[in-house]
């Protein structure tokens, strides 16, 4: 006798088959539409001899104990949000191809993590016949993964919030806000501290509005974007810091240089002359060797009066030849200016030999008629 189930899919299998046969003949050309056609008649025909081995899962009234271990005894499954969440990571993943591959990153991690999530979950409520014992077995498994991942990236999110929150407030609010917030941190547990009764619904909606409000603002000022900061300059002969006149670049320069090792040179500036100082030698130089290519190490020390910085000129560099008379830039670096017992350090790496420059290689200090010959071999 055939059951409900198996006469519904030998009509399904039938008319597929049918439909198959009359594309075709009738149409022309028909091969992958009768190729589609019958892959679903073979797919249906499957079905159908799966149903006819099973017979709808039918339960003989003699067999008492298919009552509880039958299908329709066992307790449905609950509701779970991670078939969603998977399907959140599967919308990701197209949009990261277009925008970035942290995206794309983002989704396959979403989806990874719905599917071990939706896995545990069903296999927890078969552990055995009781809700309570199956959820604690879930428990045991996940939460040891679960807490420390959602409190990492709940605290990530609190701080990326917070450090938008403090570049978008005027600088000279940003103290007075830090200290606003961390006060109110203190007053809250201070509160909570002090009563010998609180209710746990009470602490979590507190600390839950407390933590979508920042994220909130964060995300509002991440949008709004940031304060206006003014780049800070750094001395540099391409932008004309290096003159004798002082720039903003050499507001609160350093008067002091930590130990420094593996010193090329120290050069000193005194009574209106430079003379440098190399290890080895227990006479001032007037003239300094620096090997090419790499990086030596100078530490300039202003001994007079007035503010003062060191320039090395290294020659000039040909940056377009094809041009008539072909382009030449001079190669020069500086340090901040400082005052008297101040020191600065610089790093120079010539390039070329001093040999080969028509303008001799120097450091020199604005404003001071002294120098000192560099020799690159």
């Amino acid at each position: 006798m055939f059951t409900t189930g198996s006469k519904l899919f030998v009509g399904a299998t039938s008319l597929a088959l049918i439909g198959t046969l009359v594309y075709g003949i009738t149409q022309e050309d028909s091969t992958l539409g009768v190729i589609g056609l019958l892959a679903t008649t073979i797919a249906l025909a499957f079905l159908t001899g799966i149903n006819f081995w099973v017979r709808d899962c039918n339960v003989s009234a003699m067999d008492t104990a298919a009552i509880e271990t039958c299908s329709a005894a066992q307790r449905a499954p609950s509701r779970s949000m991670w078939p969603l969440v998977g399907a959140l990571g599967a919308a990701v993943i197209p949009v990261g191809l277009v925008v970035g591959r942290a995206y794309v990153w983002a989704g396959v991690i979403i989806i990874a993590a719905s599917t071990v999530e939706w896995m545990v979950q069903a296999w927890s409520e078969r552990a055995s016949g009781d809700a309570t014992y199956n959820a604690g077995v879930r428990r045991r498994v996940l939460h040891p993964l679960e807490l420390p991942l959602l409190g990492a990236i709940g605290l990530g999110l609190i701080i990326f919030s917070f450090s938008r929150i403090m570049l978008w407030l005027p600088a000279t609010a940003g103290a007075i806000a830090f200290g606003a917030i961390a006060a109110s941190v203190l007053l809250f547990g201070a509160l909570i501290a002090t009563q010998r009764r609180v209710a746990t619904s009470l602490v979590v909606v507190l600390c839950s509005l407390g933590a979508v409000g920042i994220i909130g603002a964060g995300v509002a000022t991440a949008v709004a974007g940031g304060r206006h900061v003014e780049k800070h300059e750094v001395p540099s002969y391409e932008e004309g810091t290096c003159q004798e006149a002082e720039s903003e670049a050499d507001e609160s320069s350093s008067r002091v240089v930590a130990a420094k090792s593996n010193m090329t040179a120290r050069i000193t500036l005194q009574n209106g002359q430079l003379t440098a100082n190399v290890i080895g030698v227990s006479q001032p130089l007037t003239t300094v060797q620096i090997p090419r290519s790499l990086d030596s190490f100078i530490l300039f020390r202003n001994l007079d009066e007035g503010n003062h910085r060191l320039v090395a000129s290294l020659g000039t560099e040909v940056v377009d030849a094809d041009a008539d008379p072909p382009v030449q830039v001079e190669e020069k670096y500086c340090t901040q200016a400082v005052g008297k017992g101040g020191t600065q350090f610089m790093i120079i790496a010539p390039h070329r030999p001093s040999a080969a420059s028509d303008v001799p290689y120097t450091f020199t200090v604005p404003g001071i008629d002294s120098a000192i010959t560099i020799e690159v071999p």
